[in-house]
């Protein structure tokens, strides 16, 4: 008789709700409150959002990181125009046909290093602005952290800045993962988007530990506040808002980020001082959020599928993807790398 892996590092959603965001929802879940985020949840979590940001954004809760991206991107975005991104990015590979169908705009994808767009290779695919018979440059976004885990520095994320600023163009960040990325670089959340000119953040909320809930923020003047009829439109109006908003209250007050951040990082970088030792395998890409890339033959990853969860990545390069989540332990990690010598070494 077959038994379930007891392990998880294949994915945050595999992971159950983080206790203080349970807290959260479970004290929001009391009395009455207005719907459609006209509630007191949701006014405490937008002057959250403004204390860690800036006070001159908008910001929208969204159900999931598909929609969030999407009413993101059709926010600022008509039919004509184009979105580049890289060709690992989540918007282009794992969103199905939702960004064609919703948002309407032509996607291009540019080289990547690592799942980094490189910046001379964007500055090639960006062409025939003002030609009528072409799709027109419209939002450059970027996964922060990468789908590798790798991180844009701030440095970087300027020089994309002005190359989307020379092209008339707007920056777009998908932060699923957004709180490791900023626990990686030691920055606060303001200098990574504000700071160096992110007009839109989707800021994720289900990875770190949340039930579910994303924020999508802008950065720049809305004068008509046509956003929120773009919420409405997109589908991504919840009702009950203040069950996501109050668990990003609770995620941002003292700084528990930080903390759960911190946490998977760290153990990300424990795998990796612990799998060197470990024969025949080897780690695909640098190690710097909560995510571990490796080369490992199909039929080792086929015998550890029976006590671990983790994912085949990309078949023709062997690479694996283990991605650890804030109920993760160093423990797990030993059995792991246990498991695997025996493997390797059979």
């Amino acid at each position: 008789m077959s038994t379930k892996p007891t392990i998880n590092f294949a994915s945050e959603n595999y992971a159950g709700v983080q206790p203080d965001m349970m807290k959260a929802l479970a004290d929001a879940n009391h009395g009455l409150a207005r719907s459609y985020g006209n509630d007191e949840y949701t006014a405490e979590a937008i002057d959250e959002l403004k204390n860690t940001f800036g006070n001159d954004i908008d910001v929208y809760f969204a159900f999931n990181g598909t929609g969030s991206n999407n009413f993101g991107l059709a926010a600022i975005t008509q039919r004509h125009h184009s979105i580049f991104c890289t060709e690992v990015a989540h918007l282009y590979v794992d969103e199905s046909t939702a960004p064609e169908s919703f948002i309407g705009c032509r996607i291009y994808v540019v080289p990547s290093d690592s799942g980094k767009i490189i910046p001379q290779g964007l500055r090639n695919t960006i062409k025939r602005a003002g030609d009528i018979h072409h799709p027109q440059p419209k939002v450059v976004t970027i996964t922060q952290p990468t789908e590798y885990g790798t991180v844009y520095t701030i440095e970087e994320l300027k020089e994309l800045k002005s190359i989307c600023i020379e092209n008339n163009m707007l920056l777009h960040v998908d932060g699923a993962r957004y709180f490791n990325a900023a626990v990686a670089l030691n920055k606060n959340l303001k200098a990574m988007t504000n700071d160096v000119g992110v007009d839109v953040l989707t800021l994720g909320g289900t990875k770190v530990g949340m039930m579910f809930g994303e924020a999508v923020i802008f950065f720049y003047k809305n004068p008509d506040h046509r956003h929120k009829y773009n919420l409405k439109r997109s589908m991504q109006l919840a009702s009950k808002n203040r069950f996501i908003s109050t668990q990003f209250t609770a995620i941002l007050k003292n700084d528990l980020w930080k903390k759960l951040a911190a946490h998977t990082n760290n153990l990300a970088k424990e795998f990796e001082k612990r799998i060197a030792a470990v024969p025949s395998i080897t780690v695909a890409h640098p190690v710097e959020t909560n995510a571990v890339f490796l080369k490992m033959p199909v039929a080792i990853h086929e015998k550890m599928q029976e006590h671990v969860y983790f994912y085949y990545w990309n078949e023709l390069k062997e690479e694996v993807r283990l991605i650890f989540s804030f109920d993760n332990t160093i423990e797990e990690i030993d059995q792991f790398i246990d498991l695997l010598n025996q493997y390797t070494k059979a």
